[in-house]
């Protein structure tokens, strides 16, 4: 018997041949059991269609003289029009598709097509980019291109993308040549940050020191821009910070490089613009919003060698006017410091990354398309480990106990605060006040009569520093000591610790136990009027309990008798006269059965005529 198959179009043909999955599977799986197993005659273009498996893909990533890096491709037999169509058919679970020579594509099963199309969705192409066959993509993606040689077979790189990554890798086991003294300060993590900021700088590339709160950004901040100045002392460094912080910097240039060029631009106007046009220092020290008032006059026409930004979260909305001017600063390596975990929030991981590399995640409509999580199914686990694996080198973090050989049993940080403008006017007049009594008094009554009221008039003083709500009633206004309380607690839950917090002062613990529910944090507080009974039951609750993380205490009633080694962080909202009342109020966490590292944190006002 003879069987003939006669083909002039498929779309004459009958309906089982009407779609592309059953063309293909008559060409590649039907028709070669029919012609083995019957004589059979074809038309000329039937003989001429080809199934094809697999496809040569050509494609390269260089680096040229300009530090542009380069993709360029090409698949063999495919024209780059019909590519974002076959992508599309593979997207629809499509086993064929028909090719514009008349061939047919098998898309099921087909290795080579599946990578590439996955390789096209890791570097956001589009679909102009992909007819034009070639894209050009920032740099600092070269370390994660790199990263795909083992996943993808096709992807060749030159010589120049080769000894960039030679260089990258290289920058990593830099020497720093430290002194003596510099290597009894500097502790083998934080030794191992600066090398990584180097390295990052070395590379033209920027990143995100994540480190949690207390083991040393600023330090390690410091260290670097010490190397850098080493290499070129006409360097130009600017570092942003929160307001009520810029005292915390200054403090650290002064105990860990006295001997730098550095200046806080945090005056009033005038004379902040002065000095502005006038100084001549290598670092520049200002605040958020001091950098946006002076931009367009100052800072829009400097340029630096690296600009740091402190507390990064404070461009976390891609929106403010604050993120599109630190944006827009002319750096040729660019720095955040966060101690908050990155993974809390997709959007501000693209803002901090489109401050320190812009473009690196694409635009923000894509990634907020491609990132933002409703459930995490497969698909969505699936893209933020791609996402991890993106931002990883660029990104370093260590926990406390992560570095716990490197520490001692007790770390000590003092975080100097900057009262707000209308703080200070506030605090010059209760100074001047306070003043004119305390001179009164010491001449009516003498010193000897007058020294208790005069300790009266200076605990209204500390008062004031905590919140100006403790001796103003009406007080509407901020507190920068308050303020950087919360931000603190906030931080060290999100690291998931636990927490002490003491204050001298009855009325300073209501407050901060207010401030706390206002912010849904829960807590506990103990002052003179709970009962030992009651004093106890807290403690024990605290102890055991994972979600209660704040333990609110006056000086008084918690200096004694009490074990709290649950909390490995313990807060002085203000500071006692005493010292050693201080020292035993702390080892309620850091004593005998305390498994953790403790870190004391004092929270100082510092003021000071100049600012």
């Amino acid at each position: 018997a003879t069987f003939i198959i006669i083909v002039y179009k498929f779309s004459f043909a009958t309906s089982l041949l009407n779609d592309i999955d059953n063309i293909g599977y008559f060409m590649e799986t039907s028709l070669p059991k029919l012609v083995e197993k019957y004589e059979t005659y074809t038309s000329k273009k039937l003989q001429e269609t080809n199934v094809i498996s697999k496809i040569n893909i050509n494609s390269m990533f260089s680096i040229g003289v300009d530090n542009i890096m380069n993709f360029t491709f090409n698949l063999d037999g495919i024209s780059n029009k019909e590519i974002d169509n076959i992508f599309k058919s593979i997207k629809e679970k499509k086993k064929y598709f028909k090719l514009k020579d008349g061939n047919i594509l098998k898309l099921d099963n087909n290795k080579e097509m599946d990578d590439f199309e996955n390789l096209v969705e890791d570097l956001e192409l589009t679909k102009d980019d992909i007819i034009d066959g070639s894209v050009s993509i920032p740099k600092y993606r070269a370390i994660y291109l790199d990263s795909l040689h083992n996943k993808y077979d096709f992807v060749k790189t030159d010589n120049l993308f080769d000894n960039f990554i030679k260089t990258f890798k290289e920058y990593k086991n830099t020497s720093l040549s430290l002194t003596k003294k510099e290597e009894s300060i500097l502790r083998d993590y934080q030794v191992t940050g600066v090398k990584w900021l180097y390295n990052i700088h070395k590379c033209d590339f920027g990143g995100i020191l994540a480190d949690e709160m207390g083991l040393g950004k600023s330090v390690q901040i410091i260290y670097f821009i010490k190397k850098l100045l080493k290499e070129d002392s006409t360097s130009k460094f600017l570092i942003v910070v929160p307001t009520s912080l810029v005292y915390n910097w200054e403090n650290e240039f002064k105990k860990f490089a006295p001997q730098l060029n550095y200046h806080i631009f945090a005056k009033q106007k005038q004379t902040r613009h002065i000095e502005l046009e006038e100084k001549k220092t290598n670092i520049y020290i200002t605040s958020y919003g001091l950098l946006r008032e002076d931009y367009e006059d100052y800072y829009s026409k400097m340029s630096f060698k690296v600009c740091i930004i402190d507390e990064a979260q404070n461009i976390k909305n891609p929106t403010t006017a604050i993120s599109k001017t630190v944006k827009k600063i002319n750096a040729n390596t660019k720095i955040a410091l966060t101690g908050t975990p990155l993974e809390n929030s997709v959007i501000e991981l693209w803002s901090i990354f489109d401050f320190i590399m812009p473009g690196f995640l694409a635009g923000l409509k894509s990634f907020q398309a491609k990132y933002k999580v409703k459930e995490f199914d497969d698909e969505t686990n699936n893209r933020l480990t791609k996402l991890n694996k993106l931002i990883s080198p660029f990104i370093l973090r260590r926990k406390k106990s992560e570095v716990v050989k490197d520490l001692p049993e007790k770390i000590e940080n003092n975080i100097y605060i900057d009262l707000s403008q209308e703080q200070k006017k506030l605090y010059a007049a209760e100074v001047k006040r306070v003043n004119e009594e305390m001179e009164m008094l010491i001449a009516t009554e003498g010193f000897d009569k007058a020294r208790f009221m005069i300790l009266q008039l200076l605990t209204k003083l500390r008062q004031f520093c905590i919140d100006p709500n403790l001796i103003y009633e009406d007080y509407e206004g901020e507190s920068a000591k308050m303020e950087n309380l919360i931000k603190v607690i906030k931080e060290s839950i999100e690291n998931n610790h636990k927490m002490l917090i003491f204050t001298s002062f009855k009325k300073a613990l209501d407050l901060v136990v207010d401030n706390l529910n206002k912010e849904n944090i829960q807590s506990y507080a103990i002052d003179g009027s709970v009962t030992s009974k009651k004093r106890m039951d807290l403690v024990n609750k605290f102890n055991d309990e994972e979600n209660v993380k704040v333990f609110v205490i006056t000086l008084k009633s918690g200096g004694t008798g009490l074990k709290l080694t649950s909390a490995d962080i313990v807060i002085h909202l203000d500071l006692w006269w005493n010292p050693q009342v201080e020292n035993q109020a702390t080892d309620r966490a850091h004593r005998i059965g305390q498994k953790n590292i403790v870190e004391v944190i004092k929270l100082k006002v510092q003021l000071k005529k100049k600012y």
